[in-house]
């Protein structure tokens, strides 16, 4: 009973994904491309938080089932992929795939579909070919804070008319399409950027793509690739983000420490200073109060001050009075008065 329960649920996932997927991936850009090596990983990793429904992975154009992945009923491939796929499922929204043992039947365009609750569908596209330019032009460097927002500004400065302007991410297996600015299509925003990515696409000869909310993931190599009836140009650039724990240099360091006993002497200065001229403050007033009162006044301050120090004196020889004393007097004889 179970085992037809899944039959007719997975039958069910089939259709639902046929009737979704039928005329939304026609003419769609990928937003990756991989390379086609003995073994590959699909990504496909849904930026949203919430409750994951299922996980799903077609070929396309022939609209062909790779995988299907439930919370309750677990994992289910196609007879073509049996035993060589595998969902890695590093977080809960990680659809992505790993295909082993490949060959050239496994190029072309897959389809992943996270659906989620409450946000619902998100998608991704991936091109697997074999052959990809991963090999970057001669790159210049930027440093980019963790936090901050990276701007990548390209201008055409060949003769030609342009089509098409590429902003790509260039890794070491595959290239992310960040975002294109199509002549006739308009713009498009990758995947995986959509959420933190601007582009601005009025002009194609000077283009410009912003990246918010940079993370220490996001340094690497991007490129930006103009399509023109005259031929094609790149610009390459390469993205170092300093990890925060390593952001502060030793010399910065040991700044941060001078500045801090500065700091820390400068206050007990202060605080001594302060300290002694209140102390001395006091003394003077008291000084000039005693000179303005009477003779007879500063008399009697000055029975009472001796008073309170002969007081004192008397309060550490107490204890020497309450000590009884013994001592050996010899007697002395007595002298009788004689008698007349």
């Amino acid at each position: 009973m179970k085992a037809t329960q899944k039959d007719y649920w997975y039958f069910m996932v089939l259709v639902i994904l046929l009737g979704f997927t039928k005329d939304a991936i026609q003419d769609k850009p990928a937003d990756s491309i991989v390379k086609l090596k003995d073994s590959i990983t699909l990504e496909c990793v849904c930026p949203w938080s919430g409750n994951l429904s299922m996980i799903s992975w077609m070929k396309m154009p022939q609209k062909k089932h790779v995988a299907v992945f439930h919370p309750e009923f677990g994992v289910a491939l196609s007879e073509e992929y049996d035993g060589r796929v595998g969902f890695i499922r590093s977080s809960p929204m990680d659809g992505s795939i790993s295909i082993n043992n490949t060959s050239a039947n496994d190029t072309g365009l897959y389809h992943c579909s996270v659906q989620t609750f409450p946000k619902g569908s998100w998608t991704k596209t991936i091109l697997v070919k074999e052959s990809v330019d991963i090999d970057p032009t001669t790159p210049y460097s930027e440093a980019v804070e963790t936090g901050s927002t990276f701007t990548l500004r390209c201008n055409y400065v060949d003769n030609g008319t342009v089509y098409q302007v590429t902003f790509e991410k260039v890794g070491n297996k595959s290239v992310d399409i960040i975002a294109l600015c199509n002549v006739v299509d308009g713009s498009f925003v990758g995947a995986d950027y959509r959420e933190r990515v601007a582009v601005n696409c009025h002009d194609v000869l000077d283009v410009s793509l912003q990246l918010m909310n940079v993370t220490e993931e996001d340094g690497g190599l991007y490129r930006c690739h103009f399509s023109s009836d005259a031929g094609d140009q790149t610009m390459t650039v390469s993205v170092t983000v300093p990890r925060e724990d390593s952001s502060i240099s030793p010399l910065h360091m040991n700044y941060m420490y001078i500045y801090i006993g500065g700091g820390v002497s400068g206050f007990v200065f202060l605080t001594v200073v302060i300290t002694s001229v209140c102390w001395y403050r006091r003394k003077n007033r008291r000084a000039r109060s005693r000179a303005k009162q009477h003779p007879i006044q500063r008399r009697l301050l000055n029975n009472y001050e001796q008073a309170a120090v002969y007081d004192r004196m008397n309060k550490r020889t107490k204890h020497v009075e309450d000590d009884v004393v013994y001592a050996n007097i010899p007697s002395l004889p007595r002298h009788t008065k004689r008698k007349t």
